[in-house]
């Protein structure tokens, strides 16, 4: 910190003092110099104010001894009488006029009135234009759920949807038996009178040529016959 800085720092206040003192005696200066110029805007108007109204009570007394001499010459003056003419105009031709003076303080204020009569009901005015439309509010809750209706006709059926994927092959089953085999109690058999034909016949069975009847034709061959090739 310099030396300046210090000594200015140490007496800081004498110089807030010092400012708030030119501060004050500005305003009061600049307050003084506005009251002088109103003052003799003041007294202008009134020394204005004065020349007029001479000007005017000469003017009036000057017409009045013209009206005067005429009359007394047998003739009628044109200028009507400057009283008759100009309103108030004693007050108007008063030398020094009056200057209004400034205004007074204001009074306190006056009784309340009592309230007046409610007015008649006016017309009604024409009907707005419409608004613009708000925004969507929120979605309400959702309500409880109602009886199921009546059970509704079948519709139409629908198109055919794709097909499917081809399944998994299944497991192969067992083999089955050879085919026209013999029932049960019976197996294949070379009879004595065909040594070429198998014949299915009943186990232990006589033979037809040890007593057994011998067909007389293939056709009449025991119908479970079957033809070995």
């Amino acid at each position: 910190m310099t030396r300046t800085e210090v000594v200015l720092y140490r007496n800081r206040r004498l110089l807030l003092l010092v400012a708030v003192l030119l501060t004050l005696g500005g305003g009061v200066a600049l307050s003084l110099l506005l009251i002088g110029r109103e003052t003799d805007a003041r007294q202008d108007l009134a020394r204005e104010a004065d020349l007029r109204g001479t000007a005017v009570s000469t003017l009036a007394g000057d017409v009045r001894v013209l009206r005067s001499q005429l009359k007394a010459a047998g003739k009628t003056p044109a200028a009507p009488d400057p009283a008759r003419a100009i309103d108030d105009l004693p007050a108007r031709a008063e030398v020094p006029v009056p200057i209004p003076g400034p205004p007074g303080p204001a009074g306190s204020p006056g009784p309340s009135g009592k309230p007046g009569g409610s007015g008649a009901a006016g017309t009604p005015g024409a009907s707005g234009a419409p608004g613009a439309a708000g925004a969507v509010g929120p979605t309400g809750p959702v309500g409880p759920q109602g009886e199921a209706g009546p059970q509704g006709e079948p519709g139409p059926a629908g198109p055919a949807g794709p097909a499917g994927q081809d399944g998994q092959d299944g497991v192969d089953g067992r083999d089955g038996t050879d085919g026209q085999s013999c029932p049960d109690g019976y197996s294949w058999q070379t009879p004595s009178y065909d040594q070429y034909a198998r014949v299915c016949r009943e186990d232990g069975a006589p033979d037809p040529g040890d007593g057994g009847t011998v067909p007389q034709a293939a056709g009449a061959l025991d119908p479970r016959r079957m033809q070995y090739v």
